[in-house]
């Protein structure tokens, strides 16, 4: 590594992610004297963005260079961290895999890691995902590959195929100390007293489960569980379709599984519960999900550009953003990684050990880690109990036939993927959808996705992968 960091961003643009990290190279030790490089293919974003940087290193007194350019290839030499946050129009075609999956009797309430939205937003983002990987491995190939899109496991994997230099996956769902935090909150207990709590979380990414709380040796898993409870009896019936019915869900699911869902707004899609299937809809927990509104996200985006734009032309002060910002999951990991500080955060990971002991070594999931220079090292875990396990394996399938559908351009393992989907109920379903959304995005895919179906002969998964990556040279339009 370099004596300061160089951080690249592709995908400056990325508002929930390139705010927080301007703020972090003007806040964090060790990175406040690096070199800050926004990448993002709309000139205007990209403008906006480090005119924010400037305006905030100009009053924060951070010494840390910054570079902006459309270009990534220009921005990776000398990187020590390469980090992707970029989406094609994510909210319009998250509206538009959610709009037309609900035809097919397929309902989500987020649409971008499971199902036809995670099959579909991973096929948008693939060429780019490998082009850069490639770049990565040409010009700076001692740099840590972050992948930080969704569905941040299906990249996962593929990186695992097709990455020859230090890579691994975020999501922030599980943010460590936040996420102890909320608990010990629900507790009624002094969150001062953070290590005193411990806690194992493990599962595939939106798909985590706690498996074990303890506070001062006490196992206080099953009054989490009850707190969770007596919160569902009070939740707001007007809350936006990730949030709505959360409580009550979270506390139905532990009820069957003896472990409590962390990340009930993703979970809650990845399983056929709720999807109003069957005879006995009346009568389940809650109705059927609510779909996701892209319309409103699209709006908070329109708003947040607003907010930057107020910071960039003085309308509001740039001490209000230094004061009121704060760091973020992938921040402070790339902050412990530089400082070697052996701080422990959830991370993307295979399952070395196994640290879930009864589930395969290598299962790509989000896993305590202690981290440093060397990278993540995952911790042991609990065993993921009987029935979650079977669950965990579902999901994870679905996700690598996702990987090997698009490393050997098959659109009979794509078909297959949402075959596997646990909330896909119909195999002419899953080609039905696959038809539709591959028809109703064809020109933000890859041109084979909505070509005809073909025989394809069976191609081994280093030829399939060095295709891709050659094919990845080309990729453009992200």
């Amino acid at each position: 590594m370099s004596k300061h960091p160089k951080i690249v961003i592709i995908g400056a643009g990325s508002l929930f992610f390139g705010r927080k990290l301007i703020w972090s190279m003007n806040r964090l030790e060790g990175l406040t004297d690096g070199h800050l490089a926004l990448v993002d293919t709309d000139p205007g974003h990209l403008s906006q963005m480090e005119a924010l940087a400037r305006k905030a290193r100009e009053t924060s007194g951070a010494t840390h260079e910054i570079s902006a350019t459309t270009d990534f290839r220009e921005a990776l030499p000398g990187a020590d961290f390469v980090i992707l946050s970029f989406s094609r129009d994510n909210a319009r075609y998250r509206g538009v895999d959610v709009q037309i999956s609900a035809k097919h009797g397929i309902r989500m309430c987020s649409g971008d890691t499971i199902g036809p939205g995670g099959v579909f937003r991973a096929l948008r983002e693939f060429d780019a995902v490998v082009e850069v990987v490639k770049a990565v491995e040409e010009l700076c190939p001692q740099a840590w590959l972050v992948n930080y899109i969704n569905p941040s496991a299906v990249f996962g994997i593929a990186m695992a195929k097709v990455c020859r230099t230090p890579y691994f996956a975020l999501c922030d769902s599980l943010h460590i100390p936040h996420l102890q935090h909320q608990y010990m909150k629900m507790l009624g207990l002094d969150t001062e007293a953070v290590d005193d709590f411990r806690m194992r979380i493990a599962g595939v990414n939106h798909f985590t489960w706690l498996l074990e709380a303890t506070y001062r040796g006490e196992d206080v898993l099953p009054r989490i569980h009850e707190a969770i409870r007596a919160q569902g009896e009070t939740e707001n019936p007007e809350a936006n379709a990730k949030s709505l019915f959360n409580k009550r869900i979270a506390a139905k699911l532990a009820d069957v599984f003896g472990a409590v869902p962390v990340c009930t707004a993703h979970t809650k899609e990845y399983l056929p519960y709720f999807q109003g299937y069957g005879a006995h809809v009346a009568e389940e927990v809650v109705p059927p999900l609510s779909l996701f509104e892209h319309e409103k996200r699209m709006q908070g985006t329109d708003w947040m550009w607003q907010d930057i734009a107020d910071y960039v032309e003085g309308r509001k002060p740039i001490t209000e953003f230094l004061e009121k910002g704060r760091s973020d999951h992938a921040t402070d990991v790339v902050q412990t990684i530089w400082n070697d500080s052996g701080q422990h955060f959830y991370i993307n990971t295979p399952n070395t050990g196994p640290a879930v002991p009864n589930m395969e070594a290598g299962a790509f999931l989000e896993l305590e880690c202690v981290v440093g220079r060397r990278g993540p090292r995952p911790v042991p875990a609990p065993p993921m109990p009987l029935g979650l396990r079977a669950l965990q394996m579902r999901i994870l399938e679905t996700h690598e036939l996702t990987v090997e559908g698009y490393l050997q351009k098959d659109r009979g393992l794509l078909i297959r993927a949402l075959a596997v989907d646990p909330i896909v109920n119909s195999l002419r379903a899953a080609e039905r959808v696959f038809e539709d959304l591959a028809e109703a995005q064809k020109d933000v895919l890859p041109a084979w996705v909505s070509a005809p179906a073909a025989k394809k002969r069976s191609v081994s998964t280093t030829v399939a992968a060095d295709a891709a990556l050659e094919q990845g040279q080309t990729a453009t339009g992200w």
